[in-house]
């Protein structure tokens, strides 16, 4: 199972339309999400703070940007 992070922060609403997302994707196998907080780290904020929300795929820290579309997003993860 391929671990994937969303970068994210409160009150963003374009996190929780990712998230929205990432919950409707028709996949074989379920997919483990975690949620980072970048509120939470200097270091993210710096890098992320106008580029939230993204994905990143734990397996080579590759990254995909929003905006998202269906197409994209379904074949970021199932690479």
């Amino acid at each position: 199972m391929t671990e994937f992070y969303l970068l994210s922060k409160p009150n963003c609403p374009l996190c929780d339309e990712a998230l929205h997302m990432l919950n409707s994707l028709q996949l074989e196998e379920p997919l483990r999400l975690h949620w980072v907080d970048i509120s939470q780290q200097a270091d993210l904020l710096e890098e992320y703070a106008w580029l939230i929300p993204v994905l990143v795929r734990a397996t080579d820290d590759a990254e995909l940007r929003w905006p998202f579309d269906p197409t994209t997003l379904l074949e970021f993860i199932e690479q």
